[in-house]
């Protein structure tokens, strides 16, 4: 329930910060958030804000185990009654043990350079160190120099810098020569399974919807899939019998689909050339989809193929 895990974040920290009161504070918490995160607010993101409100006017909402609320957990900052400070906390398992996800660090514009987003992670920090919980984690726009200053200054250390890209219309890109594009066979597994694994590193692939076992050809695989609501296709890019790269397409109810690449380094950009145009054909042209790579990777092949960069984040984890 989330309000039982509400009241364990205790601080000893005096007003005007304090534990969010799920009964009391959502709607100027989904108000602030919207304000404060305007200019970067996608579907997705509008969607989360919605689903914030509908859960202020149906407090009965607050009860639904693994839908609104354990998002909502955290620290608020007072002034004069309103609410101008913000941070939420998620429970998860990072790298195999109990953490913490700080997310929503959110100060209104005219309160902001005060020390109110400082003060919120130390009380953060502090209720999960609390608990026994020795990592915490948060995610950080790369080009926002205050934050990651302020977190580093916290001991937050960086551990990956991925961009997100959409793509919703293809581009006129040259198709590379000599490359066939078929179904991913099972023989391709073991070289996909290994370039994935340098792709989305254990670092960063705790946290993405990206399930290495449904991706098997095998009988595990067959059977994660089966449990799945997602539909599923992949596809290999080879030239003279040389695999160069894999691509799977993954269903989402998100405002993208997800495409997972596995390709060795000499070849990603070949391989992006040749799978992109076959993963747009073969699904539905009004579906954007949604591939995320670390940051820096191929930018001039992906904005030739029509890509867009949506956002560039930096992951940051603090052992307590």
């Amino acid at each position: 329930m989330m309000t039982a895990a509400t009241q364990t974040l205790t601080t000893s920290a005096p007003a005007p910060l304090r534990p969010l009161d799920l009964t009391r504070d959502l709607r100027q918490v989904a108000d602030l958030v919207e304000l404060s995160f305007a200019e970067r607010l996608d579907a997705d993101g509008r969607r989360y804000i919605r689903q914030m409100r509908q859960a202020a006017h149906n407090p009965g909402l607050l009860g639904l185990s693994g839908k609104v609320a354990p998002a909502f957990g955290g620290f608020v900052w007072e002034h004069e009654g309103r609410i101008v400070g913000n941070l939420n906390m998620l429970p998860v398992v990072a790298l195999n043990q109990r953490a913490y996800l700080i997310a929503n660090v959110a100060v209104h514009p005219q309160h902001r350079r005060q020390g109110i987003a400082h003060a919120l992670t130390e009380a953060a920090l502090e209720a999960i160190s609390r608990q026994g919980i020795r990592q915490a984690w948060l995610q950080a726009d790369a080009d926002n120099n205050a934050a990651l200053e302020l977190y580093a200054g916290l001991g937050f250390r960086e551990r990956a810098r991925r961009t997100t890209w959409h793509l919703l219309h293809l581009a006129n890109a040259a198709a590379p020569a000599n490359i066939q594009v078929e179904p991913r066979r099972r023989a391709d597994w073991i070289a996909q399974r290994r370039w994935l694994t340098g792709l989305y590193p254990p670092s960063v692939g705790w946290h993405l919807p990206l399930d290495f076992k449904a991706l098997d050809p095998g009988l595990r695989g067959a059977l994660t899939r089966l449990l799945h609501d997602r539909d599923l296709k992949q596809w290999a890019a080879t030239r003279d019998d040389e695999l160069l790269g894999v691509l799977a397409w993954q269903s989402s109810h998100l405002q993208a689909d997800w495409l997972w690449l596995a390709a060795p380094t000499e070849h990603t950009a070949e391989a992006l050339r040749a799978l992109i145009p076959h993963a747009r054909r073969a699904v539905s042209p009004t579906r954007k989809l949604a591939l995320d790579l670390p940051a820096g990777l191929e930018p001039e092949t992906l904005t030739e193929l029509g890509f867009q960069s949506h956002q560039t984040l930096v992951w940051m984890q603090l052992d307590l």
